[in-house]
């Protein structure tokens, strides 16, 4: 009787053993290199049992030998740690873990046809510039949509406008410093905001530059010299509206005569930083979150100041309700 305990721990260890040995090579170092990387860095790293996680994740991968079968593995490790805007990249594979968020066919519509700046004047002097997603990987990518957006905005301001409506409904990410620096001349120069990592990392607008500490990341020459900080803003956000568009929105905190209008955002405020795993293997990694400039750090979906549900008629901008409020607003605040 007393060698039972012993022989049900052998064959525990047995089994154990047998389940983490069950793959091949390749997969294994995938994975408990995968898990070493998000135990360094991941923004929630301290809040869950490492021990717990990569035995059942061995357990899940348990007689997989093909990386492209590693879905439900890498899915149960972003989900493990609350990360639902980092991802898994193997060769052409993409593994994610996704919150369900419901996007209206009126955004989806828009995304497939692809989104791009636009202007247009209303009455009272009230002007509307569509911000799009800004993908890009280089510097001259970043000046390039930054000035593209720049130009667009300087159209509006040599119009004398009073007021101006910001959509950015259509923006769901890419990357903030075009965004940022393409409307510099609404948002007062100086620090804007920060990443908050291991250590914290400030944003700056200056000389017609954006900045991350001292690193120069987007650049561009304005077509105007408006000074645009003090006319009221409306900025109309939704459940398309993700990533970088929300670190966007965080430069417009405690901006006087500014309003967000219509849904809560789509909460992918996490900063991302990208490990490269071996040749064939890469991670995004949510190992932060965004700081506007104020002070606030911003961990989950951005609430709007004045919330308002109605269908969006991106085709039809001069009857989007939303659009409509959003001038009503502009007349009461325009000096």
């Amino acid at each position: 009787m007393k060698l039972r305990p012993a022989i049900c721990f052998v064959v525990l260890f047995l089994i154990e053993q047998n389940s983490v040995s069950a793959q091949s090579e390749n997969v294994r170092f995938l994975i408990d290199t995968s898990i070493a990387i998000m135990k360094e860095n991941a923004v929630n790293a301290n809040t869950v049992d490492w021990t717990t996680i990569k035995r059942n994740a061995l357990n899940k991968a348990a007689g997989i030998n093909n990386p492209y079968d590693l879905g439900p593995v890498m899915r149960y490790l972003f989900q493990s740690v609350n990360d639902f805007h980092g991802a898994f990249f193997y060769k052409d594979s993409t593994f994610q873990w996704s919150l369900h968020r419901v996007i209206p066919d009126a955004i989806m519509n828009e995304w497939k046809k692809g989104v791009t700046i636009q202007t247009m004047m209303f009455e009272n002097s009230i002007g509307y510039i569509r911000m799009p997603s800004m993908p890009g990987g280089s510097k001259e990518d970043f000046d390039k949509k930054a000035q593209g957006m720049n130009d667009s905005l300087c159209t509006l301001l040599d119009k004398k406008i009073k007021g101006i409506i910001l959509d950015m409904r259509l923006n769901g990410g890419g990357a903030m410093f075009p965004m940022i620096l393409g409307v510099e001349q609404l948002l007062s120069p100086g620090k804007v905001g920060s990443f908050m990592i291991k250590k914290r990392q400030d944003w700056f607008l200056k000389d017609n530059n954006f900045l991350v500490d001292t690193m120069v990341l987007a650049s561009i020459t304005p077509k105007c010299k408006t000074n645009a900080q003090d006319i009221p803003v409306v900025i109309l956000i939704g459940t398309g509206t993700g990533s970088s568009g929300e670190f966007t929105l965080m430069t417009f905190a405690g901006r006087k005569n500014t309003v967000l209008l219509g849904a809560k955002t789509a909460g992918y405020v996490t900063v991302n930083t990208g490990y490269a795993i071996n040749d064939t293997a890469f991670m995004n990694l949510a190992v932060g979150y965004g700081i506007d400039r104020k002070g606030k750090m911003h961990t989950e979906a951005i609430k709007p100041d004045i919330s308002f549900e109605s269908p969006d008629l991106f085709n039809d901008i001069f009857n989007d309700e939303k659009v409509k409020v959003a001038i009503k607003w502009l007349k009461k605040h325009i000096d």
